[in-house]
């Protein structure tokens, strides 16, 4: 994360204010940047959302402040600037969340699809969202592997559709997976959640399809396959189903 100057949670607000305003760097307020890098890093590699949450609202605030111009690395292109920025943090982020229990291959696809979508990115608000994305996807314990025994075996299925949100693997994949009969997943798991499996995952799916669709410029074919599925029609069809409108119509919706 280099480059981004912000201040600790206990640090003292006043002093860092007008450090900032001054534009002068000091030894304690370098060794305060530091410190809240690794407290950044640590919150991402334990899932704690709320910690890197706080962080990130601070991070974003610096670079939109201007005061150390981390927006004119690039001369006369803002938006260039900040997805190097981004491309770096991405880096970074995926690096942490791997190391607290993101499993290799969740590691790969997620650092891709953020490298794609901050590349398609064209405004600087659209960088801000990726970035406030990334860190909620990095740092969500929800998708992390666990060691825990005391799993049941829904919570387990969720933990997996997650992880392979975008690969297209059958209940008997699944299940073999987890160690369980097939017929034995699927009764358990549509009677505890309400929905089957199929669905719960075209359910998730959608959700993160209308993240993408909000926050890049990637077409609705590139979208569909990103969150798995392979045939952009079916996405569409699927999407009104749920949501009322086409993809198209949701995009025109946010956009407005």
């Amino acid at each position: 994360m280099e480059g981004i100057k912000f201040v600790v949670e206990d640090g003292n607000p006043e002093d860092a204010k007008t450090q900032l305003n001054s534009n002068e760097l000091t030894p304690d307020y370098v060794k305060d940047l530091h410190k809240i890098r690794k407290d950044l890093q640590r919150g991402i590699q334990l899932g704690d959302l709320e910690l890197v949450k706080k962080l990130g609202r601070k991070v974003s605030e610096i670079i939109a402040g201007g005061e150390l111009n981390l927006l004119n690395r690039v001369p006369d292109n803002k938006v260039r600037a900040y997805k190097n920025m981004l491309l770096s943090f991405n880096t970074l982020y995926s690096c942490e969340a791997e190391i607290g229990g993101l499993s290799p291959w969740h590691t790969h696809t997620m650092s891709e699809k953020f490298a794609i979508l901050i590349e398609h990115a064209e405004s600087i608000s659209q960088l801000e969202e990726i970035h406030s994305n990334m860190l909620n996807d990095y740092a969500d314990p929800a998708i992390r592997i666990t060691k825990s025994e005391n799993l049941g075996i829904v919570e387990k299925a969720e933990s997996y559709i997650e992880v392979n949100l975008a690969e297209d693997i059958s209940t008997e994949e699944m299940a073999g997976k987890l160690h369980v009969h097939p017929s034995h997943l699927m009764r358990v798991f549509k009677k505890e959640k309400g929905i089957t499996i199929s669905k719960y995952r075209n359910l998730k799916r959608i959700k993160k399809a209308k993240e993408l669709i909000v926050s890049s410029n990637l077409s609705m074919t590139d979208i569909a396959i990103m969150v798995g599925f392979k045939n952009s029609q079916y996405f569409s069809t699927l999407f009104k189903e749920v949501e009322g409108i086409t993809p198209v119509e949701f995009k025109k919706l946010k956009k407005n």
